[in-house]
C-alpha cells in the first residue's frame, strides 16, 4: 500500500496568509504612489492625485473590484494574522534566564517589531477605512443638472485662492472666520484631494498617518523577505542575507511615498 502524504490546515493557511500579504504589498505600493501624487509636484495642485483617482472611480464594477482584490486579501491577512500575533512569542527582549533572550540577531529584532507593526495596523487599517470610506467620503449631489461631490471641510484662508484653480465651489465667508463649510468639487478626484488636504492640516493627524505608514512599510518589506523563503526562492543563507537591503530600499521607498503624501500634500503643495 502506498503511502500518502498529509498537509496540515496549518500548513496550507500559513502559505495562504503568506500569498495575501505579497498581494496587498502590490495594493500599498499603488496606494502610496497614487497618494504621492498630491505632494511631490510642486505647484501642479495635485493634479496627478486627481487623474489617478478619476480613472480609479471610472473602473467598471469598482465596489466587487475593491471587494475581491482588496477586501478579502486584507480580511484573511488581519484575521490569521491576529490568531499568529496571540500564538507567537518573542526572543529579542532581555529575560531573567527562564526563557531564551536573542536581542542581539538581527533577524529576531525584526520578528518582533513585525509583530508590533502588526498591532499599529490592525488599528490603524480600521481608523483609516471608517475614516475615509464612511465619515469623510464625498457625496455625490446634483446640482443644476450636473454632478458634483460634496466635500465638508474647516475653512481656512488658502482655499480662497486654493478653490478656484481647482475648479470648486464654495460659499462666501469671511477671511479668519473658522467654521465648517460644504464645499462642491467637479469631480470625485478633485473632492478627495480636498479630503486628504483636510486629513493632513491636523498636525496630530499627521503624526497618527506617519506611524501608520512607516509601520505598513517595514511590516510589508519584512514581510516580503519572509514570502520568499516561505515559497521556496530563497533558499540558501547568502541569498536571504543578499535580499535583506533590497527590502530595506523597498521600506524605504513607501516611506517616502507616504511621508510624501502625508506633509507635503498641505503643508507644501496644497496650504494655499
Amino acid at each position: 500500500m502506498g503511502s500518502h502524504a498529509v498537509v496540515s490546515s496549518a500548513f496550507i493557511w500559513r502559505r495562504v496568509h503568506s500569498l495575501m500579504g505579497f498581494w496587498l504589498i502590490i495594493y500599498l505600493f499603488e496606494h502610496l504612489l497614487v497618494n504621492s501624487q498630491a505632494a511631490l509636484w510642486i505647484g501642479d495642485d495635485g493634479s496627478g492625485f486627481v487623474r489617478m483617482v478619476n480613472s480609479l472611480e471610472s473602473l467598471p464594477y469598482l465596489q466587487v473590484i475593491e471587494t475581491v482584490l482588496i477586501g478579502l486579501p486584507l480580511a484573511i491577512h488581519m484575521v490569521w494574522g491576529v490568531s499568529r500575533i496571540f500564538q507567537a512569542k518573542t526572543n529579542s527582549r532581555t529575560t531573567d534566564g527562564a526563557s531564551p533572550s536573542l536581542g542581539s540577531y538581527s533577524r529576531n529584532r525584526a520578528y518582533t517589531w513585525q509583530r508590533l507593526t502588526s498591532w499599529i495596523l490592525l488599528i490603524g487599517i480600521i481608523a483609516h477605512v471608517v475614516q475615509m470610506r464612511f465619515l469623510e467620503r464625498p457625496e455625490e449631489v446634483h446640482v443644476e443638472g450636473k454632478k458634483k461631490w460634496e466635500v465638508k471641510i474647516q475653512f481656512d484662508s488658502g482655499l480662497t485662492t486654493l478653490a478656484p484653480r481647482l475648479g470648486v465651489e464654495m460659499p462666501d465667508v469671511q477671511s479668519g472666520a473658522s467654521q465648517t463649510i460644504a464645499v462642491l468639487a467637479p469631480d470625485m478626484g478633485t473632492a478627495t484631494l480636498l479630503v486628504v488636504r483636510e486629513a493632513f492640516k491636523s498636525p496630530w493627524q499627521s503624526i497618527f498617518y506617519s506611524i501608520f505608514v512607516l509601520a505598513a512599510a517595514f511590516h510589508a518589506f519584512n514581510g516580503f523577505w519572509t514570502f520568499l523563503i516561505t515559497w521556496g526562492f530563497l533558499l540558501s543563507y547568502r541569498s536571504q542575507k543578499a535580499m535583506i537591503p533590497f527590502s530595506v530600499m523597498g521600506i524605504g521607498l513607501l516611506s517616502f511615498f507616504g511621508l510624501a503624501a502625508i506633509w507635503g500634500s498641505y503643508w507644501i503643495n496644497l496650504r494655499q
